[in-house]
C-alpha cells in the first residue's frame, strides 16, 4: 500500500513515458443545469481517449467558468493513476492532441514542463459519437429536438427574418390586450386560406401564438376530451412559443451564436413547434416559417393601428390588409377580427385545466380537501342547531352531505340527483350538478340559476328582509349563497358583467362579513370594468384585510389615481412588506406556473402566484405601473406565516 501511495503522488515528469497518443476534447455540453434561484448553465465535459487502444481514459464535467489548469490536472491524474481495466502502470504519453486551437496553444507550455508534446487535431467522427452518447446518458435519454436549419429548404436568412419578427412581436406584447377569446384570422400569400390565431400570454403562463389551419380545428379545441392530445388536429397542433433558453433546441442556440439571430429577452427565445397526437414535437415546414415571419410582423401593427375597444370588454369588428417587410421583401397580410365566433355557452366547463392529467399522483375526481373540511364543520353545526323544518329538504340535504364525502364524481352526481328527486328545493344539489355533471358552461349556468331559485323559494321573502347582514351565519341560507356565487362567477365568465356585478354586490349586502371571499371577485371585476371609484369604496370597506390580494390592489388603485405619489408609494411599501414574492411574477421575472397552488399562506410564494394569476393584466394595462413596481426598492425578506389558508374561498 505504501508503494502504491508513493506512485500516485509522483510528479508526472518522474513517470515513465510511452509512445502513446492521447486525444483530449473539451466541449460545452448540450445539457442544462438549473440551480435554484440562479441562471441556468451549460457545463463543459473533458474527455480523454487513448487513440491506440480506442478506450476512454477518463472524463470530467466542469462548470462554464473552468480553468485550463483543471484540464491539466485531469490529465496528470490519469497519468498517475490509469483506469484499472487497462492494467497499465502510471506513465506519460508521448503526444496529446486537442481539438481546440486556443486550448492547444495555452496548454502547450504546461505539458512541455512534463515532457509531453501537444498538437491540434479536428475531432474525429468516432469521438463525436462518444460525446453524443455521453450527453444522451447525462440527459437520461431525453430526445433532443432538431433545429430549424434541419428543415428542408430552410436557410439562415429565413430563420434570421423569423427571429427578428418574433422579437418585434414580443416587444409589442399583444397578450396584454388579447386573450384566447380574441380569435384572429390571418392570410399570408401565397396561401389563399386563412389560418386562425389565438394569442397566448394573457394569463402569464405561456407566451406566443396558437395557430389553427382550419376552423374545425378551432372548434375541436372546445370539445370535451380526456386528455389534451385528443383535441389536437390530425396533422398536429401548431404553436409559436416564447421560452427561456433551456427550452430551446441547442441547434437553434448555435444558430443564434453563429448568425446573430435576434432574441428580445431571456424569456423570449422563439420556438415554433408542432405537437403530434403521439405526444411528440416536430419542427414546422419551410412554408410554415414563411407564414410565421409575415404574421408576426403584421399582428403588432393590426393591434396598434386597427383594433379598437368596443367599450364592453371586447373589440370592434375590423378587416385590414397590412404590408410588412420580410426577408423575402414586402408582403401584404390580410387580418380580420373576430376570426370566427364560438358561443361561450357551448364550451366545456374547465376546458383548459389539464392539471389532473399532467399530475399522475392525484386521485381523479378527488374533491378539494379544504372545501370538505369546511363543509364537514357545517354538517356538525347542523346537528347542533337542528333541521330546517322541511322534512323532505332535510332528507335531501343529508344526501348532499354524503356526496361531499364521496370521492367518486359519478356517485356524487347520483346522490345529487337522488336529493332532487326528494326535494326540488335542494340548492346544493344544483351546485353539485353545475360543478360535476354540466358538460358546457351553458348547462352549468342553468343549474346555478335553478339553485338560486330553489334557495329563494326555501328561504322566502321575509327571510331576506329579516336577516340581511347575517346570511352566512344562518345554515339554511348557505346553499343559496353557494349557488348564487356559482351563478355570478359563471355569468362573469360568459361576459355578462353587469349581471355578475349585481350578484356580487348583493351577496356582500346580505353577508358583509364575506365568509365566501366575494370581495376578491368583486374587486377583480371592478378593475376589469375600470370602475375605480367603486373599487376604492370596496377597498376602504375591507381595509383591515391583510392579504396580498387586497394590499397590492390597494397600491395599484392608488397609482392609477395619482401615479407614483407618496400615498401610492406607502401603499406599495406595505404590500411589499406583507409579501415580497409578488413583484417577480408581475414584472415577468418569474412565470406563473401551469397549476395553481392548492393552499396559500399569508406572505408566501403561493399567495404571490395566486394574486398574479388573477391580477397580472390589471397591472400591465395600467400605464407605468410595471415600471413603478420595478423601480421601487423591493425588500429582500418579507413577513410570512406558517398558517396556511385554502387557495379557494368557500
Amino acid at each position: 500500500m505504501a508503494n502504491k501511495s508513493r506512485s500516485s503522488q509522483r510528479l508526472p515528469i518522474d513517470l515513465p513515458q510511452t509512445m502513446e497518443t492521447w486525444h483530449c476534447t473539451v466541449r460545452q455540453t448540450r445539457i442544462w443545469i438549473t440551480p435554484e434561484n440562479e441562471p441556468p448553465v451549460r457545463p463543459f465535459v473533458v474527455l480523454v481517449i487513448n487513440l491506440e487502444l480506442h478506450l476512454i481514459l477518463g472524463f470530467e464535467v466542469l462548470p462554464p467558468n473552468f480553468t485550463l489548469e483543471q484540464v491539466r490536472d485531469l490529465l496528470f491524474k490519469i497519468m498517475r493513476k490509469p483506469p484499472k481495466g487497462l492494467l497499465q502502470k502510471p506513465h506519460r504519453p508521448k503526444v496529446i492532441l486537442f481539438e481546440q486551437p486556443h486550448i492547444t496553444t495555452e496548454l502547450a507550455p504546461m505539458l512541455a514542463e512534463v515532457g509531453v508534446e501537444v498538437s491540434y487535431q479536428r475531432m474525429t467522427e468516432e469521438i463525436g459519437e462518444i460525446i453524443v452518447e455521453l450527453e444522451s446518458h447525462l440527459r437520461e435519454d431525453e430526445v433532443e429536438i432538431p433545429g430549424l436549419l434541419t428543415v428542408k429548404g430552410v436557410t439562415p436568412e429565413l430563420v434570421g427574418g423569423l427571429f427578428a419578427a418574433a422579437a418585434e412581436l414580443y416587444r409589442a406584447a399583444p397578450w396584454i390586450h388579447l386573450s384566447e377569446e380574441h380569435l384572429l384570422s390571418i392570410t399570408v400569400p401565397p396561401e389563399r386560406k386563412a389560418r386562425f390565431v389565438q394569442v397566448m400570454g394573457n394569463v402569464g403562463v405561456e407566451y406566443g401564438l396558437a395557430v389553427y389551419l382550419r376552423w374545425e380545428d378551432v372548434e375541436s379545441m372546445y370539445r370535451p376530451a380526456d386528455s389534451p392530445l385528443e383535441i389536437l388536429p390530425p396533422d398536429g397542433g401548431h404553436a409559436f412559443h416564447f421560452d427561456e433558453i433551456v427550452e430551446v433546441p441547442f441547434d437553434d442556440l448555435d444558430g443564434v451564436e453563429t448568425y446573430g439571430w435576434e432574441v428580445a429577452g431571456d424569456q423570449a427565445y422563439p420556438f415554433p413547434v408542432i405537437f403530434t397526437r403521439q405526444g411528440e414535437a416536430e419542427r414546422p415546414s419551410r412554408a410554415d416559417l414563411f407564414w410565421y415571419e409575415a404574421a408576426l410582423r403584421a399582428i403588432p401593427i393590426f393591434l396598434r393601428e386597427y383594433l379598437k375597444p368596443d367599450g364592453k370588454g371586447d373589440f370592434l369588428p375590423i378587416k385590414a390588409s397590412i404590408s410588412v417587410s420580410t426577408h423575402r421583401g414586402q408582403i401584404s397580410v390580410s387580418l380580420q377580427y373576430p376570426g370566427g365566433i364560438l358561443p361561450k355557452e357551448t364550451r366545456p366547463v374547465g376546458r383548459a385545466d389539464w392539471s389532473d392529467y399532467e399530475d399522475e399522483g392525484d386521485e381523479e375526481g378527488e374533491p378539494d380537501i379544504s372545501t370538505l373540511d369546511l363543509r364537514q364543520m357545517e354538517r356538525m353545526m347542523r346537528g347542533f342547531e337542528g333541521t330546517s323544518g322541511d322534512r323532505k329538504l332535510d332528507k335531501a340535504q343529508d344526501l348532499i352531505f354524503q356526496a361531499w364525502d364521496e370521492p367518486n364524481p359519478a356517485k356524487r352526481i347520483k346522490l345529487a340527483l337522488q336529493a332532487l328527486s326528494i326535494s326540488s328545493d335542494c340548492a346544493d344539489a344544483y351546485v353539485i350538478l353545475a360543478e360535476e355533471e354540466a358538460d358546457t358552461v351553458g348547462r352549468a349556468l342553468e343549474y346555478y340559476r335553478k339553485g338560486v331559485a330553489a334557495g329563494e323559494r326555501t328561504l322566502g321573502k321575509e327571510f331576506f328582509k329579516e336577516n340581511v347582514g347575517y346570511f352566512w351565519g344562518i345554515l339554511e341560507a348557505r346553499p343559496y349563497m353557494r349557488a348564487r356565487q356559482g351563478l355570478a362567477e359563471t355569468l362573469w365568465g360568459l361576459g355578462q358583467t353587469d349581471e355578475a356585478l349585481a350578484h356580487f354586490q348583493e351577496m356582500l349586502r346580505l353577508n358583509p362579513n364575506d365568509n365566501q371571499g366575494i370581495r376578491y371577485h368583486l374587486a377583480s371585476l371592478l378593475l376589469q370594468l375600470n370602475q375605480d371609484i367603486e373599487l376604492a369604496k370596496l377597498i376602504k370597506r375591507y381595509q383591515g384585510d391583510p392579504s396580498a390580494s387586497w394590499l397590492y390592489t390597494k397600491a395599484l388603485l392608488a397609482f392609477r389615481k395619482d401615479g407614483p405619489s407618496a400615498k401610492a408609494n406607502q401603499a406599495l411599501k406595505v404590500a411589499l412588506n406583507q409579501n415580497p414574492h409578488v413583484p417577480a411574477y408581475l414584472i415577468s421575472r418569474k412565470r406563473i406556473p401551469n397549476r395553481m397552488p392548492d393552499y396559500i399562506g399569508l406572505g408566501d410564494e403561493n399567495e404571490a402566484i395566486d394574486y398574479a394569476a388573477e391580477h397580472l393584466n390589471y397591472w400591465r394595462r395600467t400605464p407605468g405601473a410595471i415600471e413603478w413596481l420595478q423601480s421601487y426598492q423591493i425588500p429582500s425578506k418579507g413577513k410570512s406565516s406558517d398558517k396556511n389558508k385554502p387557495a379557494k374561498k368557500t
